[in-house]
């Protein structure tokens, strides 16, 4: 009897040691269930775009968050593998499933602050974050719940830092710097409309970013003279030398010719007849001062040559055009959904500067067609008598498949007036009664007032505006500075997808 007694006491685990994968609670079905959910919502998320229904229920911020990536690998994609996992492990190891849902709900944490730092209402991302908190409470663990939660805590921890990082969001870059992002802070407010720091950099535009620029030049200058004295200082100790016994050594060879001197002297006739009769020795001292420029440039190249080895970095910030999320759900568009540059038109049919562009428009749409999107918005100017109508009539158009064709039109009619547009419209071929019925009864005139809305809210106050790739750029470029931004634009989405294929 006691030897069975003492057998038992061995068989019998204490009561304080809970092995983490131990489970009586037989979820299998809801688990499995919850995450083919979440695999759907993930799928529709990163698809979103190809299918109508989905397409439908999303703006312009579900574009935006599908394109956030970890270790350059889309989130949906993440999303689609762990609930994989997850269903998985809800059949055939269900006790298990409770620590990666701790980790996801960690990630899933960090997704939702920068959703709603960002101001991107994504859809996909809501009913996801829902997803993973159902899922959450299903496989939660009373025993096991402060190791779980310091699990989901680390994994909140690390990727708060990793994701802004690897995505570049601003909020984030600014905040590293020591500065605080202020894009999309408050600048003002007038009764509920608020005006926001990006609004201000919109309509700055240009003036903005050419100061901007020179302050980066400023510090790029400065920075690179400190990387630099950093390389030569490292180098030398390397080769147990003093900084000016290493520079005196790489540029022993340099020297300048009379051959160069005559050069310069012939380049700067004119500014050094001042200084021929008052300086002594005026080519000799040509000759020094090019001899020092020459030495600078040899230390600075045998310093850049040096950079891979001590492993320079460079993580200033270069300047760019302010960039907006503009919600485009039912504006009319060309192109495939899936290219590498999106164009927004911002317009107005009885603007000059919009008509004279207009050639230019159509020519980049042809020589770049299949690799735009290209979205008109409606911007009708209030001080244009007729332009709000002719915008309502674009889109009656658009019901009748005929809008690029009308929109034509539209640019080079003097006469948009009514009755005129309704005649521009029969003459197409467009059904009369149904084009009549649809521009009387104001059937697009709360899109038109959106749209404009938008353009308000986002700084543009002037047409035309475009913005390409989320980047905005005022007023009619000619077709040759335009070609230029749209192949930058390629360039740099050609960049980003090579990142991508090679990550996978």
């Amino acid at each position: 009897m006691s030897h069975r007694n003492n057998k038992d006491l061995q068989n019998k685990q204490p009561a304080s040691e809970i092995s983490p994968f131990a489970d009586s609670s037989g979820k299998n079905i809801p688990l499995l269930v919850i995450s083919l959910l979440g695999l759907l919502v993930s799928l529709l998320s990163g698809l979103h775009e190809s299918i109508p229904f989905a397409a439908s229920i999303c703006t312009n911020a579900c574009a935006d968050t599908t394109r956030m990536h970890f270790l350059h690998v889309p989130f949906w994609v993440w999303g689609i593998v762990f609930y994989l996992l997850a269903a998985a492990l809800a059949i055939f190891r269900q006790e298990a499933l409770a620590w990666i849902v701790f980790c996801a709900a960690g990630v899933e944490a960090v997704l939702v602050v920068i959703m709603v730092r960002m101001h991107l209402p994504c859809i996909f991302c809501i009913a996801n974050a829902a997803v993973v908190a159902v899922l959450l409470a299903v496989a939660f663990r009373k025993e096991l719940v402060w190791q779980q939660a310091t699990l989901g805590l680390f994994f909140f921890v690390v990727f708060l830092f990793l994701v802004p990082f690897e995505n570049s969001l601003p909020f984030f870059a600014e905040a590293n710097a020591g500065a605080g992002r202020q894009e999309y802070a408050a600048a003002a407010k007038v009764g509920n409309e608020v005006i926001t720091n990006q609004r201000l950099d919109v309509l700055l535009g240009s003036n903005l970013l050419q100061l901007r620029t020179q302050i980066y030049q400023m510090k790029m200058q400065r920075l690179s003279q400190l990387i630099e004295d950093g390389i030569l200082a490292r180098e030398a100790k390397k080769e147990g030398k003093t900084v000016d016994q290493l520079v005196k050594r790489v540029t022993a060879s340099v020297n300048v010719s009379d051959a160069e001197v005559a050069q310069y002297m012939q380049e700067h006739q004119q500014q050094l007849q001042v200084y021929e009769k008052t300086v002594p020795n005026l080519k000799q001292r040509i000759q020094q001062g090019l001899l020092e420029q020459k030495k600078q440039i040899a230390v600075r190249n045998y310093a850049q040559s040096l950079e891979a080895r001590y492993g320079v970095k460079i993580f200033l910030p270069v300047p760019k055009p302010p960039t907006v999320t503009v919600d485009t759900k039912g504006a009319p568009a060309l192109g495939p959904k899936n290219a590498p540059v999106t164009v927004i038109e911002f317009s107005d049919y009885q603007c000059p500067a919009c008509r004279a562009n207009h050639p230019v428009v159509k020519q980049i749409r042809k020589e770049f067609a299949g690799k735009l999107r290209w979205i008109y918005m409606e911007y009708p100017l209030h001080i244009h008598q007729y332009a709000f109508e002719a915008a309502e009539a674009g889109l009656c158009a658009e019901d009748q498949g005929k809008f690029w064709q009308y929109q034509d039109d539209l640019y080079t009619t003097p006469d948009l007036t009514v009755p005129n547009l309704i005649a521009m419209a029969k003459k197409m071929g467009m059904s009369g009664k149904k084009f009549s019925q649809c521009l009387s009864s104001s059937k697009y005139k709360a899109q038109v007032k959106k749209s404009m809305a938008q353009a308000t809210q986002i700084g543009i106050d002037r047409t035309p505006t475009y913005v390409i790739n989320g980047m905005v750029f005022i007023g009619g470029p000619s077709l040759d500075r335009f070609k230029d931004v749209i192949e930058e634009a390629l360039q740099a989405a050609g960049i980003r997808k090579q990142i991508a294929r090679k990550a996978k």
